[in-house]
């Protein structure tokens, strides 16, 4: 037999136990991962929900104008600081005075990207007029207090219904029209919180 013959012969063998010998490849289905751009919009569908990065700055929103965010909510610091509670994560409290009713929930703690900055999110509901006024008003706040306790931001939401509902896997989680939402604060606090189908307050 022709010596050319016996090496393609053997060329030919030695490829196919080496493509037998390959680990096979499997298609693994996997979670999908949650990538933040602090740059842009993110929406990343997850079976429980839909989640936002929304803390996107823009030529409005300067790092002035959340400085001066921290200095006008300063005042209710104190008052806020009394709720933030490990053991009491997602308990409503509720205070009541001659003509007001407060219901606040204090929601645990929420990090940024690198784990560096870390918040207090507590929800508070106001009804006051009660007693004095048909039809009292109602005021809802979602707060931030640093993990220093010495820096608040306060968000107003037109609506009760509108307030965040607990935080899971480090993503704020509300309820809006049926569909769970979560905003993350990668890259730190804007100075206006944007929900998707309420708006930015």
């Amino acid at each position: 037999m022709d010596k050319s013959i016996i090496i393609v012969v053997a060329i030919l063998v030695l490829s196919c136990n080496s493509e037998n010998n390959k680990p096979k490849s499997k298609i693994v289905k996997q979670k999908s991962k949650i990538e933040i751009k602090p740059s842009e919009n993110i929406v990343i569908e997850k079976s429980q929900g839909i989640i936002y990065d929304t803390l996107v700055f823009t030529e409005n929103m300067k790092g002035e104008i959340l400085n001066e965010k921290f200095k006008s909510a300063q005042i209710k610091l104190e008052f806020y600081k009394k709720f933030i509670n490990p053991k009491n994560i997602n308990v409503l409290k509720t205070i009541t005075d001659k003509h007001t009713k407060t219901e606040i929930k204090y929601l645990g703690i929420i990090k940024d990207l690198n784990e560096n900055n870390s918040y207090h999110v507590i929800t508070n509901f106001q009804i006051y007029g009660i007693g004095q006024m048909l039809s009292p008003r109602g005021k809802s706040e979602v707060t931030f207090i640093n993990k220093k306790n010495n820096q608040i931001v306060i968000y107003d939401l037109p609506m009760p219904y509108f307030l965040p509902k607990y935080i899971e896997e480090n993503i704020l989680y509300f309820d809006i029209e049926e569909t769970k939402i979560g905003i993350s604060v990668f890259g730190g606090l804007a100075p206006k919180l944007c929900i998707p189908k309420i708006g930015c307050y």
